[in-house]
């Protein structure tokens, strides 16, 4: 295990049915880390969550909680939330039935109650509506709102944004952005919303066909990525040409009258525009577009793509 890993997998692999679903899946999921499981369905996203919560059995490899075999979960002493897809409500009960349900259950004494995770959440005008009355957003509040009762030390959270307008999107994630920093809970969330999870998680594994394509801190991630400059220009070809050898420039795609620059840190903004129109390009725009997760994980796409042909 590695030092101060809470929720972590090595070499994991799963097969269901005789078909594998994860290949040598690695992550290490640190303590106060806001970590996105980052892939497209059908990524082995939700597989890698149960199994690492220990209600999957896996051929090979390990998984741990805090230090835990997954396989005996039960003994770990630190709480843990947990809200999965589907939400798995009793739909004969209402919301606040199956909190507090839930609460007995789960043996819950002190930390947060009911009412305290309804406000979180925004449900409690719903708070008595059976669950089956709820819609596929209420229903992934209310699986977070169960999550959050007591005082979990970990939250693992499989798709919660699933079904929620770009209003509530922005709710969840500042909530779990503050139980983070203000908190110190540590927060697994898987999404394939790469762009709505960007500015909230400090660390990203993004995942493909049940295996690790690259995972680290967020912020280093986009550095690294670089940068896109676009520039709209009447003559594309003197414009490339101005810009040929420059520091910086990782590589060009052009069009009838625009250009898509791929940069990074060295490349000098204000001195390849002044080269453009001393070369007399036709220069209409120009602006700078930082990478984002959707590029890195494109370029790792690519990069994976590219090793098997290789091979």
């Amino acid at each position: 295990m590695s030092a101060a890993a809470v929720f972590e997998a090595q070499e994991l692999d799963v097969r269901l049915g005789g078909r594998p679903i994860l290949r040598g899946l690695d992550l290490c999921v640190r303590a106060g880390d806001l970590y996105g499981l980052l892939g497209r369905n059908g990524a082995g996203k939700t597989t890698a969550m149960r199994c690492m919560l220990g209600l999957l059995p896996r051929r090979s490899g390990s998984a741990t909680v805090f230090g835990t075999d997954s396989a005996r979960i039960a003994q770990v002493a630190h709480p843990i939330g947990v809200a999965l897809d589907p939400p798995g409500l009793d739909d004969s009960l209402t919301v606040r039935q199956n909190l507090e349900l839930a609460r007995i259950r789960g043996g819950i004494h002190g930390g947060r109650g009911v009412d305290e995770v309804l406000a979180l959440v925004k449900l409690a005008h719903r708070q008595h509506n059976r669950g089956d009355r709820l819609s596929h957003g209420q229903g992934r509040r209310a699986a977070v709102a169960r999550a959050l009762l007591g005082a979990p030390k970990l939250l693992v959270l499989d798709e919660p944004l699933s079904g929620l307008d770009p209003e509530g999107v922005e709710e969840m994630l500042a909530l779990f952005s503050r139980l983070t920093r203000e908190e110190g809970v540590t927060i697994v969330l898987s999404s394939h919303h790469l762009r709505e999870v960007e500015d909230v998680c400090t660390r990203v594994g993004l995942i493909e066909e049940g295996r690790t394509l690259i995972e680290g801190e967020t912020a280093q991630l986009l550095a690294e990525a670089g940068a896109r400059v676009m520039v709209a220009c009447a003559d594309p070809v003197r414009a490339q040409t101005a810009l040929a050898g420059r520091a910086g420039l990782l590589g060009v795609e052009s069009s009838a009258e625009a250009l898509q620059l791929a940069v990074n840190s060295s490349f000098d903004d204000a001195a390849a525009l002044d080269a453009m129109v001393r070369a007399d390009a036709g220069v209409r725009s120009f602006h700078r577009e930082q990478a984002t997760l959707v590029d890195v994980f494109r370029a790792v796409l690519a990069r994976s793509a590219q090793g098997k042909e290789a091979a």
